[in-house]
Order: structure tokens, then C-alpha cells, then sequence
């Protein structure tokens, strides 16, 4: 069985990586449409989202997937970060023990 990812409004740069990860279940949202019926549906294991979009960031998701009784791993992506610890120190007052990552993810130069 592959794993389930529930991925949050992705940028351009990230469901190429994806594609990547074999054997894996991959359903794509948008912020707003985030949901209990969808997390109850999916049963995702880990929810991938950008650490900052134009109308939210990782802190907002965090506290909706708590809320919605979410418990597994909270994974955030985004590039280069001055201070990660900083990050998730704030993403652990409202997730706490439960499982959470930042991937950075380098800017391409074209």
C-alpha cells in the first residue's frame, strides 16, 4: 500500500517532485476547500503544503488540519530559509510531537 499524500496548493515546482514517489497516492486541494469530508475521504498520511501562499501559510494549515482531527505528518516546502528552526518552533506550538518537515527546495536560475 502507497502512501497517501494530500498536497495544498501546489506550485509549479513541486508536483515534479512528486512524480518521483512510487507507489504513492496523490491528491492535490486548494486551501479553502480543506476540508473534514475530505481529510475523513482520503485519510491522507502526510499533507504537503507551501510554507507561504498569497493568502495563508503553513501556520494556517496547520491550525485547520488540527481542528479537523488530522493526526499525521505535516510536511512544508519552500526555498531557502534564513532560519528553519525559527519555523518550526512556531509550527510546534500548534502541531506539538506530531510529525512535521520543511523541504527546501532550491530556486531553478533559468
Amino acid at each position: 500500500m502507497g502512501r497517501r499524500i494530500l498536497v495544498v496548493e501546489p506550485q509549479q515546482a513541486l508536483p515534479r517532485t512528486l512524480r518521483g514517489v512510487a507507489g504513492a497516492q496523490v491528491m492535490v486541494t486548494q486551501f479553502r476547500t480543506l476540508d473534514r469530508k475530505l481529510i475523513e475521504r482520503m485519510e491522507p498520511e502526510v499533507v504537503l503544503a507551501p510554507l507561504f501562499a498569497p493568502d495563508h501559510d503553513i501556520l494556517d494549515v496547520a491550525r485547520r488540519l488540527d481542528r479537523l482531527g488530522y493526526t499525521g505528518a505535516l510536511c512544508a516546502y519552500s526555498p531557502p530559509l534564513p532560519d528553519t528552526a525559527l519555523v518550526r518552533a512556531e509550527v510546534r506550538q500548534i502541531w506539538g510531537d506530531r510529525a512535521f518537515e520543511i523541504f527546501e527546495i532550491p530556486r531553478h536560475h533559468h
